[in-house]
């Protein structure tokens, strides 16, 4: 997933001269609340997120429905991560504090992970691929699109950094 990531940003400047195909999401149903723009890439998943800073023990630990790869562009950034199968919970296997530029991915389906940035929003991008037939955390309500501006300011962050 991380070629595919690097692959992604090289298009990236090209997908940002234009909000044609990007939609948002308000992803506020558990901390840490996410700020999604989001358009689809061949068979891909492009995501532009702000993730709102949580307390650790506020912080969702969970499995992706689908393979990754994260680049977290702005923010301090701290990441538990765990693997076992089912819908309960593993172990803590590690926890990691960063800050600045870093990539990451996630591709097997038991691998879970929280994240949570600390003090101030960060900035990421998140590629995802086809999904997997595996139980992962969700909302029963729908979520709602952001707010025109909230979108262009995402958006404005990712054109500074990518074009």
């Amino acid at each position: 997933m991380l070629d595919i990531l690097e692959q992604v940003e090289t298009e990236l400047p090209k997908l940002l001269t234009s909000d044609e195909g990007w939609q948002s999401l308000n992803i506020n149903y558990h901390p840490p609340f996410v700020e999604r723009v989001v358009r689809s890439w061949g068979d891909f998943r492009i995501s532009l997120h702000r993730i709102f800073p949580c307390e650790s023990s506020e912080a969702l630990f969970h499995p992706h429905p689908w393979p990754s790869a994260m680049h977290i562009l702005s923010g301090v950034y701290e990441m538990a991560v765990g693997y076992g199968p089912g819908d309960q919970p593993p172990p803590h296997a590690a926890k990691l504090i960063v800050s600045g530029d870093m990539k990451y991915e996630m591709t097997h389906p038991d691998a879970w992970h929280y994240v949570r940035p600390i003090d101030e929003p960060a900035m990421t991008l998140m590629i995802t691929g086809q999904p997997w037939e595996r139980w992962s955390p969700g909302s029963d309500k729908l979520f709602s699109p952001l707010a025109p501006k909230v979108q262009e300011e995402i958006m404005d962050f990712f054109r500074d950094r990518f074009c």
